[in-house]
């Protein structure tokens, strides 16, 4: 079975999340698992031989092109990008501030060069706004809005949907696959409604846990499921911060 872990920043800034881990941290991450003897993929393989982690990335921050991609490219690997489509080219002004400057996101001419290279671009969403809490107008507008503005960027079309926190429901992966979505990735062990299930790394895990999580070690995915279980806090803080965000335009800071 080929384990999905799931990223967000690769950057050398300092933040007060944990969702932010150093680009020198996560090469010896990668390294581990090449010396162990995994491949770096960039999507399941069924029925493929071997061993093999697939790598995922969400919200499709810059520093995916800048630290990211050539580590990948060094070690052979490739990986999946889950883009925010209205903050394209902007910062994370959607998200909670956990650092004393926000984080840009990839432009249309970044996310353009890493589709070339063979990086698979997933949607995230227009606005990451949690999914479940949306009406079936607002719902179906995020998840097509966003597939056709990325397909147009890459001319690829895009198949897969990480849902903004993790967050989903019967509704919510209905609406996807009526989409046109064919893969739907969660966050955590577990998972229903067809979604695929990822296990997030974190700021504190080492190259050892994330052998560990690939490895599906129950004590590994067990700590990173409960640190997981904050991201429903982390949701309701996003509904307020858009609301202090609703008359700005998307990327001031």
């Amino acid at each position: 079975m080929t384990a999905i872990l799931a990223y967000h920043k690769v950057d050398d800034r300092f933040e007060f999340g944990l969702t932010n881990v150093k680009p020198k941290t996560f090469v010896r991450q990668i390294q581990r698992c090449i010396a162990e003897g995994y491949r770096i993929v960039s999507g399941i393989e069924p029925g493929g031989s071997g061993k093999s982690v697939c790598l995922t990335f969400d919200d499709g921050y810059d520093c995916f092109h800048r630290n990211v991609v050539p580590a990948l490219e060094a070690a052979g690997g490739k990986a999946v990008v889950f883009v925010i489509a209205d903050y394209i080219g902007k910062t994370n002004n959607w998200d909670v501030r956990l650092s004393y400057k926000p984080f840009k996101h990839m432009s249309v001419e970044q996310i353009r060069e890493v589709a070339e290279m063979g990086y698979e671009v997933g949607s995230h969403s227009c606005t990451h706004k949690d999914l479940t809490r949306l009406t079936d107008g607002v719902l179906k507008e995020e998840l097509i809005r966003s597939k056709k503005l990325l397909e147009d960027i890459t001319g690829i079309e895009v198949e897969a949907l990480s849902f903004p926190f993790g967050r989903y429901n019967m509704s919510t992966a209905e609406a996807a696959f009526e989409a046109g979505y064919r893969r739907l990735f969660g966050m955590g062990s577990s998972a229903n409604e067809g979604v695929i299930p990822r296990i997030p790394v974190y700021r504190i895990d080492t190259p050892g846990s994330v052998l560990r999580k690939v490895e599906l070690d129950k004590r590994e995915i067990l700590k990173s499921d409960f640190i997981h279980s904050f991201a429903n806090i982390s949701a309701l803080l996003s509904v307020r911060e858009s609301r202090v965000n609703r008359h700005r335009t998307p990327g001031e800071g």
